[in-house]
């Protein structure tokens, strides 16, 4: 799946790149650092990143579960951790993109934030998302390293987030 997708990512890179146009793709934000998850959905996060302009990893707080990512608390759900898991995945992201050599193409990380409740996770899993967690997964990405990001809620309902916005 991995040489696929990536044989696919380099055509579709330099295909388009003739064209002009910007090339990006969306990736599991698991596949930063889960060579396990890598090969289960078939993304390799540097190879994919080598051939394209934008690499735009989900990484949802909601999506990586309980067992202590990036230093949070095994037994609590990494939903409660907007900033832990934001910064974690994205200083992972830059470690990971750190080994291909000075002059050769990389992309540009933009990373999806979570800007939706996620009540599907039931119970004392999940933390009601509002202005101050998009906020700290906004600074997360920013104190990683990174200058982009694009938030992610499936109903484009971002009334309730945009005080996040606002500088702190």
């Amino acid at each position: 799946k991995i040489d696929i997708i990536t044989e696919f990512t380099k055509y579709a890179y330099d295909t388009l790149k003739a064209m002009d146009a910007y090339v990006s793709a969306d990736v599991y934000g698991a596949i930063i650092d889960s060579e396990i998850d890598a090969q289960i959905v078939g993304q390799d996060y540097k190879e994919m990143a080598k051939h394209l302009d934008y690499i735009c990893p989900m990484v949802y707080p909601s999506h990586y579960g309980k067992g202590g990512f990036y230093g949070t608390p095994k037994d609590i759900h990494s939903d409660h951790f907007p900033y832990e898991i934001i910064y974690g995945s994205m200083k992972q992201s830059a470690d990971k993109l750190s080994v291909i050599p000075e002059g050769e193409h990389v992309a540009r990380v933009r990373p999806w934030l979570q800007a939706f409740t996620a009540s599907y996770l039931k119970g004392d899993n999940y933390i009601d998302y509002g202005p101050k967690e998009i906020r700290d997964q906004i600074q997360a990405t920013y104190d990683a390293g990174y200058e982009e990001w694009i938030l992610w809620n499936s109903g484009s309902k971002f009334d309730r987030y945009v005080d996040g916005l606002e500088p702190n």
